[in-house]
């Protein structure tokens, strides 16, 4: 890869842990001794601008054959700092890696003329196979597996975010202690229950139209160390899991086998049917509309973090489209 052209790479999509992972194998050839610490550097788009960019990127290597540099928050340059960057792309600096890290490939389709210049990596959604695939290779090192089942169940939780599946992996590796298999039950024990309960208090809360206790949810979650995104994500995955109740509950099957085919806890069970009976198809849907839509604008970085996520949530409180 060392001697790949073109050397700018558009790293697109929301998961983080894979894409630190790529950044690793291009620097790896690279880098030798302490020159990562000379021809290696993270510019953040909220803080750096492009002139800062620039300087580091146009200036040859010190000690290595090729300097490394990551951007991220792409999305938040001025279109003075963006139209700066362009033109670098068009001619970029051979002795540099250029890593923009972005939530999308919008850039190559608002700028097709960069195309032949940059080499898209997309980081997509994983799906349950890829996903199983990951997470057994991040416990190799632990010593422990994981079933398809609480694979599964970590992936409903976290989604696409791997950095915190890395870590939810590390600490339920603990939490098993030497049994050597992860399932299902320990993932809802361990690293869902504070979060299941929150998915139901806030559900309900939304449901009555408690704008107020759903707004002191979102901030207890905050407090306790969950990111905005984090939050509209386990909106998401509890209106899913709704959805397709309620699917199966329009088709005649019981609460009892419901449950089952979707892993309620017990504890949950006569909430998550209260919430079932009290929803209908068309109104799961349009939650999760405003949910995704509320997700983009975190990611893009379209408004604040804190006023998307609050607007979403009123939203779903008041039944706003």
């Amino acid at each position: 890869m060392v001697n790949s052209k073109p050397s700018v790479f558009l790293f697109a999509g929301a998961d983080s842990y894979s894409k630190e992972q790529e950044i690793k194998k291009l620097g790896g050839p690279i880098f030798k001794g302490s020159s990562r610490d000379l021809d290696y550097k993270v510019f953040d788009c909220g803080d750096d601008s492009s002139r800062d960019i620039l300087d580091y990127i146009s200036t040859v290597p010190f000690m290595s054959p090729k300097r490394l540099a990551v951007v991220k928050n792409f999305e938040e340059l001025s279109d003075e700092d963006l139209s700066r960057l362009i033109s670098y792309i068009k001619n970029p600096n051979k002795y540099t890696y250029l890593v923009i890290d972005a939530e999308d490939d919008s850039l190559l389709k608002d700028h097709p003329e960069i195309l032949r210049h940059v080499i898209p990596v997309r980081f997509g959604e994983l799906t349950d196979q890829q996903f199983q695939a990951r997470t057994k290779q991040m416990l190799e090192p632990l010593k422990k597996s994981i079933s398809p089942e609480g694979a599964k169940a970590l992936k409903e939780l976290y989604g696409p975010d791997m950095g915190s599946v890395s870590q939810e992996l590390q600490k339920l590796s603990s939490f098993v202690g030497e049994r050597g298999r992860i399932e299902a039950e320990d993932v809802e024990a361990a690293a869902g229950k504070h979060i299941t309960a929150s998915a139901f208090d806030l559900t309900d809360a939304i449901e009555v139209n408690d704008l107020k206790k759903a707004l002191s949810i979102v901030s207890d979650l905050i407090l306790s160390g969950k990111k905005h995104y984090e939050i509209v994500g386990l909106l998401c995955w509890q209106m899913k899991r709704l959805f397709r109740g309620r699917v199966l509950f329009e088709k005649g099957t019981s609460g009892t086998q419901i449950a089952g085919a979707l892993r309620i806890n017990k504890r949950y069970y006569d909430r998550f049917l209260k919430q079932l009976k009290a929803s209908t198809l068309a109104g799961i849907e349009a939650k999760i509309k405003t949910l995704l839509e509320a997700d983009l604008d975190i990611k893009r970085s379209r408004y604040d973090p804190a006023v998307a996520l609050e607007f979403a949530v009123i939203k779903l409180c008041l039944g706003l489209r």
